[in-house]
């Protein structure tokens, strides 16, 4: 397996990498979010998902763990995230 160093963000790739994901709860955004990132990854990768509500309840923060493949495959996974509407930020 090639190892790839990127110099923008100084991973050396494949690496695990955990986004975390600050979103708005509902019934169905932890499901979508995971169908989202595992349709980036190949079929036999792993996602590890840890999951934390607010204080209040009004926000769900989710990290999300994947090995990212290299910088392309993570701005994809990334990108995608932060498009769904209920995100509200992502890290």
């Amino acid at each position: 397996m090639e190892t790839k160093t990127s110099a923008v963000v100084g991973l050396v790739y494949p690496c695990s990498f955990p986004v975390k994901v600050f979103v708005r709860p509902d019934d169905e955004v932890e499901g979508r979010l995971q169908t989202l990132v595992r349709s980036h990854l190949q079929p036999e990768a792993g996602l590890e998902v840890e999951r934390r509500t607010s204080a209040n309840g009004k926000y769900l923060c989710l990290t999300l763990i994947f090995v990212a493949e290299d910088e392309a495959h993570l701005t994809r996974i990334t990108k995608a995230i932060s498009a769904d509407s209920s995100v509200v930020l992502s890290l």
